[in-house]
């Protein structure tokens, strides 16, 4: 369910006449809708929008239920990631979230936030734990904290049109990371794919079900670690068979994909990066985000 805020709240947040904002709702510049009383909402996802699509600054973040601001929006994705790395190891959760919104309302996208500034920092967090600078729970505490970050992005954008194309995705059993397809599901969202992840470690059997039920145009099966990869290849095997007999395009990608392992599988596309997925998902489809009702 869409976050609806009063234009009060949103006129003091953008720093603006409550007049001057009912205006351009009036103008369709913000979308907004109408309780059963009568009375204008905005959604939140709305107001970021317009706010981003016109370049005006969000002057109280917090009235719209958002991370105080900071000044430190245009970091870059370089910086930002240094700082949401040491934040994650510190398990520092306010500036994390700090920092994403305020890079998201700066301009940048979810993927390319994923992409440049959690995933590199992810990664260092890794390789600080296999050479035991960082410990196991500060490792699993960073995972939970960008999945938090990742839910707070999903409620910044727009969400998809009903009638948008579908995609669902998730790993095969024995990889029981949930981040990339978190991930995965929010750029795709973000650019307009009604995208589901169904969880991590699944059966061949129960994505096959779900082919079969939801009968999406994409599925996207995310590979971060492989324990026997004869057993990969036999249930991937089986997926794809069933995926390309319903005209099923299916992505892979993650770091457990390496090149001995890929080239004995057969996919639509391999993505090195999230960006690289929605290029393709492009190719596919060109789907319009849904649109409230303006009033």
């Amino acid at each position: 369910m869409r976050e609806l805020v009063t234009p009060r709240q949103v006129a003091r947040a953008i720093g603006v006449s409550e007049a001057s904002l009912k205006r351009w709702c009036d103008k369709g510049h913000i979308t907004c809708v109408r309780t059963a009383g009568g009375h204008r909402r905005l959604p939140v996802d709305a107001v970021l929008d317009f706010l981003r699509r016109h370049r005006r600054t969000l002057v109280h973040p917090e009235l719209l239920r958002l991370p105080p601001a900071s000044g430190n929006g245009e970091l870059g994705a370089e910086r930002s990631a240094k700082h949401v790395l040491t934040a994650l190891c510190r398990g520092q959760e306010d500036h994390v979230r700090q920092i994403v919104a305020e890079l998201f309302l700066a301009g940048h996208s979810a993927c390319s936030i994923c992409d440049d500034v959690l995933t590199p920092a992810m990664h260092r967090i890794g390789e600080r734990w296999q050479a035991s600078e960082v410990c196991v729970y500060q490792e699993r505490r960073a995972c939970e904290l960008c999945l938090d970050v990742i839910a707070m992005l999903r409620r910044m954008i727009p969400p998809p049109g009903e009638h948008a194309p579908l995609a669902i995705g998730g790993t095969l059993e024995g990889d029981a990371y949930a981040l990339p397809g978190a991930m995965v599901e929010l750029a795709l969202r973000e650019a307009g794919w009604r995208a589901e992840s169904h969880g991590s470690g699944l059966p061949a059997d129960t994505l096959r079900e779900a082919l079969r039920a939801k009968r999406p145009v994409l599925m996207w099966l995310s590979v971060s670690s492989v324990a026997d990869p004869e057993r990969f290849i036999a249930q991937y095997g089986r997926l794809y068979s069933l995926a390309s007999e319903m005209g099923v395009a299916i992505v892979v990608g993650g770091r457990a994909l390496l090149d001995g392992l890929r080239k004995r599988i057969r996919y639509c596309a391999y993505c090195d990066t999230l960006a690289h997925l929605v290029t393709f998902a492009c190719t596919i489809s060109r789907p319009a985000h849904g649109a409230g009702t303006e009033s």
